[in-house]
């Protein structure tokens, strides 16, 4: 609770920042649509929790620095219970901390505790929650009120209208509609985008109107507007975020301009701002200027826009250079996230425990293209493509930095102005490689938009790819450009990958290689520790292991945590060692050997040592080993791919180890209602199966049995069956979470 409200504060601070520098450069970006996306660089930073680090000098430290971690990315959802606490008296409700029952409580009930009430990282919670919801509930709540007038009062169109905008539209995807109360023409619905219009439009200004709102459309600016309600409402206590709201919408309507008049000449630019000053002499609506695409939307921009109309910017390669510097210094900047101290030069490391190295690999040729296009790359690597998709494509090969292969759809990196870079339009995919320090960094990160896919050398390959759309076209048909968009996207994945480890000697990377059968990093015993804070807001379990050293005399670490509230397991990666993990807890265990961190010996040891550094007033009360065998990430590692692929879902009675009374579960039943939120340990097998239980079936991928005795898991895969149990005193048994999801389905299906 504590680290989202750091971590909010973080990126409206970084949010801050990046919004002066995008204004102070505004007068040398002299295309008005790379303004526009721009902002788009702002509201990432400002949502999205992940960035680079820059490096600061630190001096040398005398003992290893703490282990450090990335928060997970969790998944929503409402706590299902709280974990068992450890037995406490019984004390009722606004009693607590009074005296024993019989004894007088006047004089030793301590007075409130305000500074800790205006402390409490709940209660500030609180306040951003109410407020964000006030926010982005007020912008919801107006959008709708007004889109209910609009439909309650529309009327149709002229013929006339209906005919223009055929010919610009002759796909059909925008609408169109005449309102009374609209005193100036605008767009409104994302999905099923409507032009509305004022009464009384002259007809000479219908091709402008209609051009103009459907490049919005073409964009899909509302879209665009919609994310930045959301962003900015999470940042509702921000002032700032006033200004970026404002001057997004400012930059949309002079891009929309720049890109209906690209192609007119001086007397269809000089009939543009005619319309732009005739629609101008209505007041527009209020209120709903970042949730609407309107033709003239504030008056005293009216005359930048004219000026910007009449007068478009001639964009030489000087010009062109000095934006694309600007866009990647911005980009830089939008991917900072913080700053971290690096360890200065220390006594050399002990002897490396790094994996062995990757055997060789002979090159197999059924997965090697049968007439690529071949490029060297600059690590002395060759990639290779589709000749067939040569003219589609464009493909960069850096000489220098982390990335050095991406490749772009051509027609969309053309249409947005060949900006270039992964964050530019276009952009299909890069390849890097990290070494092996690099490697497990990015364990404890959030690797969505990377995939790691091969290994060789001592370095492993990682794919890079765009986790939102970056197909962009100004076409009125783009029925060829999107058909090879989406033919780029599916064969080059299967196609292009499989050949670049094969034609480089490469291994096929998968998790196996680096994680054990468990899915945790380190082999041997494991053990759960509960912490949770005083107040219980939060409330987590760690997983400890043995990281060099099996039994006696082995050190402890912490190699990761589970959310106890919301679910989500995190990896703990020690953070800035200049060292491989293998290496760093070496260098621990040796100490511990001479005597100097004997505290890791132990399982609680590890964990105060690792909770020291994130918590502040840790007691050892606050830590309780769970009993059983840890089943570490057990609901994505193993029920969850099994449950997701099901055949069959149904309920049954097993008499003596037989299953009875089958009878299965019709329709596609949710396989994730809360299970994703428990902790598992490992369990003994039952001696005969008895009673009722709910089975998902996926056939050879594996089976999941939910037994109500007991409330035993089965997962059975290749003829073997494991069973789990929940490490905690949950109040619905996995069998009853799941007969009650069968009951509701078949509730469902009969009515």
């Amino acid at each position: 609770m504590a680290e989202f409200l750091r971590t909010l504060l973080v990126l409206t601070v970084l949010g801050s920042a990046l919004t002066g520098l995008l204004l102070l450069a505004r007068p040398l970006i002299k295309s008005r649509t790379v303004f526009y996306y721009l902002w788009l660089l702002v509201l990432l930073r400002l949502c999205l929790p992940v960035g680079v680090s820059i490096p600061l000098p630190a001096r040398a430290q005398t003992e290893p620095p703490r282990t450090e971690i990335q928060q997970p990315v969790t998944q929503p959802a409402q706590p299902e219970i709280r974990p068992a606490q450890p037995a406490q008296p019984q004390v009722p409700s606004g009693q607590q901390g009074g005296a024993a029952e019989g004894q007088s409580q006047p004089e030793t009930l301590p007075g409130f505790d305000w500074q800790g009430m205006l402390t409490s990282p709940a209660l500030w919670l609180a306040v951003w929650g109410l407020g964000a919801a006030f926010c982005l509930g007020r912008q919801v709540w107006g959008y709708r009120r007004f889109a209910r007038l609009v439909r309650g009062s529309r009327e149709a169109p002229e013929h006339e209208t209906l005919a223009l905008l055929a010919r610009l539209d002759p796909q059909g995807r925008v609408g169109l509609t005449v309102c009374p109360y609209v005193p100036s023409p605008m767009l409104i619905g994302v999905a099923r985008p409507v032009i509305v219009l004022p009464r009384g439009v002259e007809r000479e200004r219908l091709g402008d109107i209609l051009a103009h709102e459907l490049t919005h459309a073409r964009r899909h600016d509302l879209l665009y507007k919609w994310f930045a309600v959301a962003v900015t409402g999470l940042h509702w206590f921000n002032p700032l975020m006033i200004v970026v709201r404002r001057q997004l919408n400012r930059a949309c309507e002079l891009s929309c301009d720049a890109a209906v008049v690209h192609d007119l000449d001086a007397a269809g630019r000089r009939h543009y701002g005619e319309t732009l000053l005739a629609m101008a002499a209505n007041q527009p609506t209020k209120g709903m200027g970042l949730l609407t695409a309107t033709l003239c939307e504030e008056k005293e921009h009216l005359k930048e826009r004219l000026v910007s109309v009449m007068r478009p910017v001639k964009k030489g390669p000087a010009t062109v250079a000095l934006t694309l510097v600007l866009v990647l210094v911005l980009t830089g900047c939008a991917a900072i996230f913080g700053a971290e101290t690096t360890p200065s030069a220390g006594p050399e490391p002990g002897p490396s425990a790094a994996p062995e190295p990757d055997p060789v690999v002979t090159p197999d040729p059924n997965a090697l293209l049968a007439d690529p296009v071949l490029y060297d790359l600059s690590n002395g690597l060759t990639a290779a493509l589709p000749a067939d998709l040569k003219d589609d494509l464009l493909v960069e090969t850096p000489e220098q930095g982390e990335i050095f292969l991406s490749v772009y759809d051509r027609r969309s990196y053309e249409a947005a102005g060949g900006t270039g870079g992964i964050d530019g339009m276009g952009w299909l995919f890069s390849i890097v490689r990290y070494d092996q320090i690099a490697f497990e960094q990015s364990l404890g990160l959030d690797n969505s938009g990377r995939s790691f896919f091969a290994r060789g050398d001592g370095w492993y390959y990682a794919c890079l790819f765009p986790t939102d759309v970056r197909y962009y076209s100004e076409e009125a048909d783009q029925t060829e450009a999107l058909a090879v968009w989406e033919g780029t996207n599916r064969r080059l994945p299967e196609e292009f990958l499989p050949d670049f480890t094969a034609r480089n000697g490469l291994e096929p990377f998968t998790s196996s290689d680096y994680f054990t059968a468990d899915g945790t990093l380190f082999g041997g015993a494991h053990r759960y520790i509960n912490y949770h804070t005083p107040d219980w807001s939060e409330s987590i379990t760690l997983l400890l292991s043995q990281p060099v050293r099996q039994g006696e005399g082995g050190i402890w670490c912490v190699e990761g945590y589970f959310n106890n509230h919301i679910g989500g397991s995190a990896l703990v990666i020690p953070r800035d060692t200049g060292m491989t993990i293998a290496d760093f807890y070496a260098q621990l265990q040796e100490q511990a050997d001479q005597g100097q961190r004997t505290d890791l010996l132990t399982p609680e040891g590890a964990a105060m040592d690792w909770l020291s550094s994130r918590y502040d007033g840790v007691t050892a009360d606050q830590l309780a080993p769970i009993a059983g065998e840890p089943a570490w990430d057990l609901w994505y590692r193993e029920l969850s791919p099994i449950m997701s692929e099901a055949l069959t879902v149904g309920t049954l009675v097993y008499a003596d180890g037989a299953d009875t009374q089958v009878e299965n579960v019709t329709g596609e039943p949710p396989y994730y209602p809360t299970l994703y939120t428990r902790l598992w340990v490992k369990a003994e097998e039952p001696g005969t199966l008895n009673g009722p239980a709910v089975v998902y079936d996926a056939g050879e991928v594996g089976k999941v049995i939910f037994l109500e005795q007991d409330g035993l898991v089965g997962v059975e895969q290749s003829g073997a069956t494991s069973w789990y149990r929940g490490a905690y005193d949950y109040e619905q048994s996995p069998y009853e979470v799941m007969a009650e999801l069968c009951r509701s389905m078949s509730v469902e299906e009969r009515a």
